[in-house]
Order: structure tokens, then sequence, then C-alpha cells
């Protein structure tokens, strides 16, 4: 196989920074595993439909076994599983950026009254109307 025509190569779906995102058929739907999957769950399911009618079927669709391959063969766990490649390039691909929170971010200060929320105490102006009815009892 030439490494230009690889759907293995990784460096060929992702897109460097700045220049188009790279395409989801890309990952779902282009490499041989991602094709053997799609085509065991049309198989899988096309009998799961014939068991209704082939009581010979109905033995092995009723199993526990079964039980198992409805979640391998399930068309959103192939979903997931594939798209996630997909999604490290997208977002390889874009100008995102991660930025760790600070310290303000991570730990706000506490309300005048030394709740945490100071939506939640009457004694912050932050909390709007039950500041406004704790100094105003009789509006």
């Amino acid at each position: 196989m030439e490494p230009e025509n690889d759907p293995s190569n990784t460096t060929q779906n992702h897109a460097p920074l700045g220049t188009s995102k790279p395409k989801a058929s890309a990952w779902l739907w282009r490499p041989w595993l991602a094709k053997l999957w799609w085509a065991g769950i049309a198989i899988y399911w096309a009998g799961k439909c014939a068991s209704f009618y082939v009581p010979s079927l109905e033995g092995f669709y009723t199993s526990a076994l079964a039980g198992y391959l409805n979640v391998l063969f399930f068309p959103m766990t192939a979903l997931l599983i594939l798209g996630i490649g997909f999604a490290q390039a997208w977002f390889a691909a874009s100008d995102w950026e991660f930025v760790e929170p600070t310290q303000e971010q991570m730990f706000p200060k506490r309300s005048v009254g030394g709740l945490r929320d100071p939506h939640s105490d009457p004694l912050d102006p932050r909390s709007g109307m039950l500041h406004w009815r704790h100094f105003h009892p009789d509006r």
C-alpha cells in the first residue's frame, strides 16, 4: 500500500493550524476497520429483522451473546468510537486553546454573609430580590 493513499496515515487526516477542518468521512468510513464495522452492523441488524420471520434465528438473537452484540453493533457505539479520532483531529486543526482556570475562577470569593453562593445570601446585593426583600420586608 502506498503511504500517500493509506487512510490510516494520520498526518494526511490532520489539517495544520489555520487550514480547513478534517472531514468526518475520513474517520468514520475510510479506514478498513470502520468499513468492516459498518458492514457488520448492517448484517447484524438485517439478521435481527429476519429473526422475526425465521424461527431458527430467534434462538441466537435472544441469547446473552446477542445482548453484548447489540451494544457492539449499535450504530451510535460505532459513531462514538470512530468519532474520537475525528474529534481529536478537529480540535488539532482548530485554533481553540485550553487554558487552565485561575485561582479566582476556581475558588470564587464568598458572599457578604460568608455563603459560597452570593446569589442565595440575603445580605449580598448580588442576590437580587432576596436582598431587596430582606431590607424591605413590608413591601
